[in-house]
């Protein structure tokens, strides 16, 4: 996956600040901008170009994830509001899979236990780490209402 700056030319967007999208390479940006499918998430208009950038080669070591106990920290990039309709379900599975993995070998599974510890951790009884597990819509929600962070991720079948 590659992330471009891109930015509006619209007459309503040409003072807002850019935004991020995320494409498979380059021929998925150049096949859905000839195709129409890049829109401006602020005016919906379809005069957006992709700005220079430079490679992002930011790492997480294991100490940086451990800053942020209340949800899983994994890099799940943000998709375009308009990204591609013709989806490859096998290129998100992959993508689904590698972030799956990342999140396995950078926490602590607790299962059942998800909500209570990371309430626990947001009060200081337990000692922060970064974990994933298991929660209803409504505990999850709550977790949410009380300012702890949480990201719901699908958790598909490994590959076999």
């Amino acid at each position: 996956m590659i992330k471009y700056k891109l930015a509006c030319k619209s007459i309503y967007c040409k003072k807002e600040n850019d935004f991020e999208a995320w494409f498979q390479n380059i021929e998925s940006y150049e096949t859905q901008k000839k195709s129409g499918l890049i829109n401006c998430p602020r005016c919906g208009g379809s005069d957006v170009i992709k700005l220079l950038t430079a490679p992002s080669l930011n790492k997480l070591s294991n100490q940086d994830l451990g800053n942020n106990s209340e949800n899983v920290s994994a890099n799940v990039p943000k998709t375009n509001q308009n990204f591609e309709q013709k989806i490859d379900i096998k290129n998100i599975t992959t993508l689904l899979r590698t972030i799956k993995k990342e999140i396995q070998k950078n926490s602590t599974y607790v299962g059942n236990e998800f909500v209570t510890q990371a309430r626990s951790m947001k009060l200081g009884k337990i000692e922060e780490k970064p974990i994933h597990g298991h929660g209803s819509k409504e505990e999850i929600e709550g977790l949410r209402d009380e300012g702890i962070e949480v990201v719901n991720i699908p958790w598909v079948a490994d590959d076999h």
